[in-house]
Parts: C-alpha cells; sequence; structure tokens
C-alpha cells in the first residue's frame, strides 16, 4: 500500500462524509472520554498509547549523526512512507537486532 500525503480536497471530502455520517459508539476503538461540562461531547484520545498500559515517563532517546546522502535518502523514505525519520530509524534498529543476537 502506497502511502501519500492528504491534499485539502481529500480532508475536505472526509470532513463532509464525517459531517453526514458522525462515528456511532459501536464504530469507536480506544478509550474515549466524556467531558463531565458537556456529556454530549465525546473526545477520542489520540497518540500512542503508554507502554505496558502505565506511562513510564519519557522514552530515552539516542542522537545519531549521518552522512548527507543517507539523511538525504532517511527524509526521502520517510516522505514516501508518510511517516517521520524517526520511525524509519526504529523500525530498522529493530530489524537489525532482531536478525544480530549479541
Amino acid at each position: 500500500m502506497t502511502r501519500h500525503r492528504l491534499t485539502d480536497a481529500e480532508y475536505a471530502e472526509m470532513a463532509a462524509d464525517y459531517a453526514a455520517n458522525p462515528l456511532r459508539s459501536d464504530e469507536m476503538v480506544g478509550p474515549v472520554v466524556i467531558n463531565p461540562d458537556h456529556p454530549d461531547v465525546a473526545v477520542l484520545r489520540t497518540g500512542r498509547p503508554a507502554g505496558g498500559g502505565t506511562p513510564q515517563g519519557r522514552t530515552p532517546t539516542t542522537s545519531v549523526r549521518l552522512p548527507v546522502d543517507i539523511k538525504t535518502r532517511l527524509d526521502a523514505q520517510a516522505v514516501a512512507e508518510d511517516v517521520k525519520p524517526a520511525e524509519i530509524i526504529r523500525r530498522a534498529l529493530i530489524e537489525y537486532l532482531e536478525r544480530h543476537t549479541a
């Protein structure tokens, strides 16, 4: 499946479809937060779930210097897959570690 960045027209089409066909409760996945001041308004949580179900604080970071040509290829691949470069780096590292056990 090739992913591309959505256009303004595609966003407008999705918004119109959502307005005409709002989500039903049986279609919602994940936690829904109800505002006690406005019980008719539900909010779907977005973003990644906390690992293990409970927040563990900040995720550790590691900085890596890349040659310009590798960084250029990484950025192009990220655009092609519509993901952040960090996601590609994570996938590559996981794949490497799975193939090369210590």
